[in-house]
C-alpha cells in the first residue's frame, strides 16, 4: 500500500515529484538527525484498529481501519517559520486532494482524511503531519 501512495503523490503533486520517501519511524529519525536529505514528503504506516468481528460457518469477517501518515518537510530556516507558510497551504491541499476518495489497493475501502497538524520545527525544517485512514475488510474462509 505504501508504494501505491508514494507513486500517487509523485504523479499527482508536482512539488513532490521524486521527493517522496517511505519511512518506518519518524520520531527516531528526527531525534537522530537522519532524515532523507532530498525528501519533501515522508510516508509512514501508523497503526490499525480492528472493528467488531463477525463469524459464521467457515467464515471470519472484520473491518480494519488502517492509518497512514504523510509528513511534509518544509524549509523553515527563518526564525518564525514564515518561509514554510507560503508553500504550506497549497501543498496540503494538493496532498489531500490526491489521496482522499482513492483506493491504493483493489477492494471496497478508499482513503479518507483524518487530520493535519504541525508536528514540530527542528533544525530549520517544519514537519507537518497529515493522517489518512482506509477501511479494509478482512475475510477469511475455512
Amino acid at each position: 500500500m505504501l508504494d501505491a501512495i508514494i507513486a500517487r503523490l509523485k504523479t499527482r503533486v508536482p512539488d513532490l515529484k521524486d521527493r517522496v520517501e517511505p519511512v518506518l519511524e519518524m520520531t527516531k529519525l528526527m531525534r537522530d538527525g537522519r532524515l532523507p536529505q532530498n525528501a519533501t514528503a515522508l510516508v509512514i504506516p501508523l497503526d490499525a484498529k480492528g472493528g467488531k468481528a463477525e463469524t459464521g460457518t467457515g467464515t471470519y469477517r472484520q473491518a480494519i481501519a488502517e492509518r497512514v501518515g504523510v509528513y511534509l518537510v518544509l524549509d523553515a530556516s527563518d526564525r518564525t517559520g514564515r518561509r514554510a507558510l507560503g508553500r504550506l497551504h497549497p501543498l496540503l491541499t494538493e496532498v489531500i486532494q490526491s489521496l482522499v476518495g482513492w483506493s491504493p489497493e483493489p477492494g471496497p475501502g478508499v482513503m479518507t482524511f483524518e487530520r493535519r497538524r504541525l508536528l514540530s520545527m527542528h533544525n530549520g525544517r517544519a514537519f507537518y503531519e497529515l493522517t489518512f485512514t482506509i477501511d479494509i475488510n478482512l475475510r477469511i474462509s475455512a
